[in-house]
């Protein structure tokens, strides 16, 4: 089998650089490891343009906003199916936050992600005796369910298969990569968090990260807003709302554990009064680098084999910006890479 590209992984970033590349009416195979736990199963998807801690623009946001909201309209229409949902941010202002919230509105120009004016609650369910700041700008992306329909989409054409990639049964050669019965142009790792195992990205310093959430069931409140206060509650139709999240630094295991659940529990009961029930709880690990910038491009020393990583907590924002980069520069469309994600800063002596 002859095929353009060969992507190994095909969580978020693998999905995303597949479309790219089918877009640009190349020919692609993908395999994905059916025992490893993808981040995108897990990740609540939410979009974000703003740093509420700084009062600031999300690194990048002009940007990524744009081209986040051509990429999903593109996927929607390609996979017919809703992945995008706007909805505002609310976020639960502290004693002085309110004030802070309206100097920043000016100073960093956010005029085009945020209201101005602090507002109170709408419901008698959020304890918000210092106002709410609405993010207009946002929303929410179904990524486990974008997952699922570009592997579909990929089947139909019988160009994905699930089996653990052998490092042993790969071979470069100047023309290419060849791998069992598949040869391919180049061969992109999207392996998420497991990239820590792939022997060609030693180098890369990566800080992975797990992160729980829990997915609750509320007795009255049903909002079509994601409410933000040291946690984000999102919805997901019929009074169901995914509550996160965690990061453990340490705790790299699949499992779920107590003390996360209690850690989420309390951080909600601080902002939000009705009674709700726990349905569901779950972890993923992120895959996140040490600058917490992906990491993208070319092996200085290996131009056969690529890297698109490293997306973390806010992969729903980067990942269509910078797969389509990527997906522009392998085509020969674009010079370089973003120097922030370009992979050469972990070779500057190779």
């Amino acid at each position: 089998m002859k095929v353009d590209y060969l992507i190994v992984g095909q969580g978020l970033a693998g999905s995303l650089l597949a479309f790219e590349l089918l877009r640009a009416k190349h020919s692609v195979f993908v395999i994905d490891n059916p025992n490893e736990t993808k981040a995108s199963n897990v990740a609540a998807g939410v979009v974000n343009p703003i740093v509420f801690r700084r009062m600031t623009k999300s690194w990048l946001i002009d940007e990524l906003y744009p081209q986040l909201l051509r990429s999903y309209s593109e996927l929607e229409n390609l996979l017919k199916t809703k992945l995008f949902y706007p909805m505002p941010v609310k976020k639960v202002m502290g004693d002085g936050e309110s004030d802070f919230w309206q100097k920043k509105f000016t100073e960093n120009e956010l005029q085009a992600y945020i209201s101005q004016n602090i507002t109170a609650p709408d419901s008698p369910f959020v304890n918000a005796a210092h106002g709410i700041g609405t993010v207009h700008a946002s929303g929410r992306v179904d990524l486990k369910l974008l997952v699922e329909k570009i592997k579909d989409h990929l089947t139909q054409t019988s160009s994905v298969r699930a089996e653990v990639f052998d490092f042993d049964d790969m071979q470069l050669s100047g023309s290419g990569v060849t791998y069992r019965s598949i040869s391919a142009r180049k061969v992109i790792f999207c392996e998420g968090h497991s990239v820590s195992k792939n022997p060609y990205f030693s180098d890369i310093q990566f800080k992975h990260t797990k992160g729980e959430v829990l997915r609750i069931r509320t007795k009255n409140y049903d909002k079509n807003v994601v409410l933000n206060k040291a946690m984000f509650l999102m919805p997901e139709g019929e009074q169901l709302y995914r509550l996160g999240a965690t990061y453990d630094w340490n705790d790299l295991s699949p499992q779920t554990t107590t003390k996360a659940r209690r850690e989420l529990e309390a951080r909600l009961e601080a902002v939000f009064t009705d009674q709700c029930r726990v349905v569901d709880q779950q972890a993923g690990i992120r895959p996140t680098t040490h600058d917490r910038r992906p990491v993208v491009g070319l092996h200085p020393a290996h131009p056969q084999v690529g890297i698109f990583n490293g997306l973390g907590s806010k992969g729903a924002m980067l990942g269509p910006y910078f797969a389509r980069q990527l997906a522009r520069f392998l085509c020969g469309e674009a010079e370089t890479i973003h120097p922030e994600v370009h992979i050469k800063r972990y070779f500057q002596n190779q």
